[in-house]
């Protein structure tokens, strides 16, 4: 989604949001230039709490959410930057002539909209090299609008000045049934977050993986095993199970639906081990 200063175009705000450090830092520090409470949304806001960052990611609609899910996912991806401001724009002034900076500014206040990349998305290759990736997600009602697209055409500027790869997706470019999947199992992939560690609960977790891997009839049954002959708290091999799959420990067919009442036999062990299994593998 794109966006700009059309709630209040104060210059007052605009420093204030300087001032807060919006837009900087990486990783944990990086703080969104616009969150759920800056901004009317039109679609449904999240709050997430990423595995890679750190941190809470603020997200406007449903489409922003599912693409973090999938770059939460990916393995190459280890930093992402949600609604990331275009600060130096202003600067560019060969990319911008007269009448796009007029668009570009408040009719009233004279103060320029500041326009985002819904992410910037920070990833690592196998040498240890890091690119970045711009993305806007689009939505079809923007595109009605000509004065959109003049700034979508802007943003596609920026991006190639800075020699960074930018791209639209729509909603029919994300995958939603995985999206949906890593959803499903996004907070189990911290046990501490549930007052566990894999060390404590490391006899249990073996335990489960057993019934995974020989057990017999579907997945919730093993679950409905575990929970009988090892835990006196109902769900636990759930939540386990959960952590497994997000921990990529475990693996399935994340582009279908998770179907509890499938055959163990579609579970696919990953690196079985013995204790090796427990150690934390990374993003």
């Amino acid at each position: 989604m794109m966006s700009k200063f059309n709630y209040d175009t104060s210059d007052a705000k605009l420093q204030r949001f300087i001032k807060e450090g919006r837009g900087q830092g990486r990783g944990v520090e990086y703080l969104p230039w616009l969150n759920v409470h800056s901004i009317a949304s039109r679609g449904r806001v999240s709050r997430v709490s990423g595995w890679k960052t750190g941190r809470v990611h603020h997200f406007l609609s449903d489409n922003e959410t599912r693409y973090f899910y999938l770059c939460e996912w990916s393995d190459a991806v280890i930093d992402i930057r949600e609604h990331y401001p275009l600060m130096d724009l202003y600067e560019m002034t060969d990319i911008l002539d007269d009448d796009l900076v007029k668009k570009l500014m408040d009719r009233k206040t004279g103060t320029p909209h500041i326009l985002t990349s819904t992410f910037l998305i920070t990833v690592k290759n196998e040498q240890g090299q890091e690119r970045h990736f711009a993305r806007n997600i689009k939505e079809a009602r923007e595109l009605e609008k000509n004065s959109v697209i003049e700034r979508y055409e802007v943003i596609r500027r920026y991006w190639h000045k800075k020699g960074i790869p930018w791209a639209m997706v729509s909603s029919s470019e994300i995958n939603a049934v995985r999206a949906k999947n890593i959803e499903w199992l996004h907070a189990a992939r911290r046990l501490s977050d549930w007052g566990y560690s894999d060390q404590q609960i490391a006899g249990e977790i073996r335990f489960l993986m057993e019934l995974l891997i020989g057990g017999e009839g579907t997945i919730k049954n093993a679950f409905e095993r575990f929970d009988n002959q090892v835990s006196g708290d109902p769900g636990k091999g759930l939540l386990i199970f959960k952590h497994q799959l997000a921990t990529k420990r475990i693996k399935l067919d994340m582009d279908k639906p998770i179907d509890l009442n499938q055959s163990t036999e579609y579970i696919e062990i990953a690196d079985y081990k013995g204790s090796d299994i427990f150690a934390q593998d990374s993003c």
